[in-house]
């Protein structure tokens, strides 16, 4: 069966490995709970600054991607090479989602941030525990979208 991300995928030669994709978003979900109940920004600006790395970097930096790696290797998960340009996609998302929830709890708005947060422990959980990713498709409609809208050589 083709999925939406399937769709447009490969759409560039780069590829990561998915199992440390879904290692870095287990992470994410367990610092995204210690935020919530520790009611810490800083863990928020710590994973604002990783998916940046990952997101608009090689992320060779990513905190998080060292330690996916280095889980990854230690038990001995084949390497499951999928595209990265959606998966940098997703984690420019997720930088976006993991600073506006520091800004908002920083300021005290609690409802506001702890929505976003929830929102970004959801995809994190959906690509952690079924390698379903929230940014991924979104990435495939907006291609999809633009292709639509690209002039027709005749």
């Amino acid at each position: 069966m083709k999925t939406v991300q399937s769709a447009t995928c490969p759409v560039s030669a780069e590829r990561v490995n998915e199992n440390v994709v879904r290692t870095i978003a287990a992470a994410v979900i367990v610092l995204a709970g210690i935020s919530v109940l520790l009611h810490n920004y800083v863990l928020l600006l710590f994973l604002a600054a990783d998916f940046a790395l990952r997101a608009f970097t090689p992320g060779n930096w990513s905190l998080l991607r060292m330690l996916a790696v280095q889980l990854v290797r230690r038990f001995r998960l084949a390497a499951r090479p999928v595209d990265a340009a959606p998966k940098r996609f997703a984690a420019g998302v997720g930088f976006v989602f993991a600073l506006t929830a520091a800004a908002t709890l920083f300021f005290g708005w609690d409802i506001a941030a702890y929505t976003i947060i929830s929102v970004l422990a959801v995809c994190a959980l959906l690509e952690a525990v079924f390698a379903f990713c929230v940014g991924c498709v979104v990435y495939s409609w907006l291609n999809q979208l633009m292709h639509a809208f690209q002039p027709k050589n005749r």
